[in-house]
């Protein structure tokens, strides 16, 4: 596991982390394939569930077990 990326914005939302993904995206080259090699974990965040789905929908979307948990 590798943290790439981080970003600081007013607040997440799907438009947020759209913008987020589609930067990753080129910098990875992510485009072509969906993110079909990605895996993402996360918390329980529903912006960024609907990013990923719309954007990377190869990519593997994990949610962390102590968000989980927590909710």
């Amino acid at each position: 596991m590798h943290p790439v990326a981080w970003v600081v914005v007013d607040k997440e939302s799907k438009d947020t982390w759209s913008w987020f993904l589609r930067c990753i995206s080129y910098d990875l080259e992510l485009e072509e394939n969906g993110g079909k090699e990605l895996t993402v974990m996360s918390d329980v965040q529903k912006g960024l569930h609907l990013a990923l789905t719309n954007l990377l929908p190869n990519a593997e979307h994990k949610w962390c077990a102590r968000h989980i948990w927590a909710n």
